[in-house]
This record gives C-alpha cells, sequence and structure tokens, in this order.
C-alpha cells in the first residue's frame, strides 16, 4: 500500500486497508448470503429501515438504505447507495474496510457512503432531478 507521507494511519487502519485490497484482488467476494458472521451484524432500525430513501448529511446527499449494522463489529453504521457521487467520503460499491461485501449494491460500482444513523434521515427524499429548472424552449 503506498500512501503519501503526509497521510498518516494507524496499524491497525492500515491492517485492515490491506486485508481489503488482498480480499479484492482474490476473485470473488464474500456476500451476505455466504457469510453468517454478516448477518450477525445487521441490525433492524425502525428509524432506518431497508430500502428507505434517506438524506446523508453533509451536503443533502439523497439515497437509499442498503445496510444497518456494525461492519467489521465496531460501531453501528448505515450503508447508503447514493443517487449521484458527491462528497469525498464516497466509495464504490458494498464492501467495506474489511473487505466484505455487506449487501448487494445497483451495480458494482455504485457510489455508496458509510455513515453514523444521525447523518442519514430517512423520509420523503425523491431523486432529484438535475434538469428540472431547465426549459424546453428558449427564451428569446
Amino acid at each position: 500500500m503506498d500512501l503519501p507521507s503526509t497521510v498518516r494511519v494507524s496499524a491497525q487502519t492500515r491492517e485492515l486497508i490491506e486485508k481489503r485490497e488482498a480480499l479484492q484482488s482474490e476473485g470473488p467476494p464474500q456476500t451476505v448470503q455466504e457469510t453468517s458472521s454478516v448477518e450477525a451484524m445487521m441490525l433492524q432500525m425502525a428509524s432506518h429501515p431497508l430500502g428507505a430513501r434517506c438524506e446523508v448529511s453533509p451536503g443533502g446527499r439523497r439515497g437509499q438504505v442498503c445496510f444497518v449494522g456494525r461492519p467489521g463489529g465496531l460501531q453501528i453504521l448505515v450503508a447508503v447507495e447514493l443517487d449521484m457521487s458527491q462528497g469525498d467520503d464516497v466509495q464504490l460499491g458494498s464492501r467495506w474496510l474489511d473487505g466484505i461485501r455487506y449487501f448487494e449494491p445497483s451495480r458494482e460500482d455504485a457510489p455508496v457512503v458509510w455513515a453514523q444513523p444521525k447523518d442519514v434521515v430517512c423520509g420523503d427524499f425523491p431523486e432529484l432531478d438535475p434538469f428540472a429548472d431547465l426549459s424546453d424552449t428558449e427564451q428569446q
């Protein structure tokens, strides 16, 4: 793993990143169906139901809840597949640092963000239309 000299990571984080990279290069990833420990890490939260539309802070990013649980056995996180890739914390696909696939994304390169439940608000958040303000005819 090549990191710039200005980037500092703990030995534990470096080990997790190296493990993830090794798992990604091995071939077929583990999935929820193949890994009973992943199922044990999943949680049911009434405030964050799977498949619910949501908005993620910061930035008002919209998407859909795909996973709620303790990836890697750590703190509770919510995985949100975003409508559009926005922000520095976005990653592609459904893997977390430990290299395990925690859910089935809509596509392999789907933009995903892992956030704490307090940063994810579920509700009526339809997908935004980036062209909504444009008209079909030119104004003269």
